[in-house]
């Protein structure tokens, strides 16, 4: 069976053999992920694609998939823009696809039954509340606000626990993550 590309989701373990890729130093690895991470959010953000800091996740992750399953890359940052250019491609593709009617979206989405909204919801603060105290208010502080308040909020967060930005995005990430197996786990019980 072939793993789709929406099947895989990065691990910590494949994670470290990404940054491994960059530098055996660790915090230099690290550094030089975020310098890449930033110029690809340029990459896109030059090219006007939408959500440029998704793209780049999406583009970090592919590669790191990549990794994780063993491919031989020689040149690891000529790779990385390639893969940039193929997920820039494919963006466009959606974009040319043009936005559908919310009237289409809404009428061929199956809601959810208010008895599943509800256990969804108890699944959810179940697993928030299996977090540690530090992990569940990151969290729930990373999702808050909205466009520019949300993107200002966020630079406070990294700012109080002196990491750097995308430190930060890596660790809500990674306990989204967590969150969403638990919670899919959950409703698997109840089900």
């Amino acid at each position: 069976m072939r793993v789709t590309q929406h099947q895989w989701s990065l691990t910590q373990q494949s994670f470290d053999k990404l940054l491994a890729r960059f530098s055996p130093n660790r915090d230099e690895a690290g550094t030089q992920y975020e310098i890449i991470r930033a110029k690809l959010v340029r990459f896109f953000e030059w090219r006007a694609s939408n959500a440029p800091d998704d793209r780049a996740d999406e583009t970090i992750n592919r590669v790191a998939r990549k990794i994780d399953e063993g491919q031989s890359i020689d040149n690891l940052i000529g790779y990385i823009y390639g893969v940039a250019r193929l997920v820039f491609m494919e963006a466009l593709k959606e974009q040319e696809r043009g936005p559908l009617p919310l009237d289409v979206v809404y009428v061929d989405a199956p809601q959810p039954s208010p008895d599943e909204s509800e256990t969804r919801l108890d699944c959810l603060d179940r697993c928030l509340a299996a977090l540690s105290s530090e992990s569940r208010m990151l969290i729930i502080a990373y999702y808050q606000e909205e466009k520019q308040a949300k993107i200002e909020l966020r630079r406070q967060i990294a700012d109080k626990l002196r990491i750097p930005l995308n430190a930060l995005r890596i660790r809500a990430y990674r306990i989204r993550t967590d969150l969403e197996k638990c919670v899919m786990e959950c409703l698997g019980q109840c089900a």
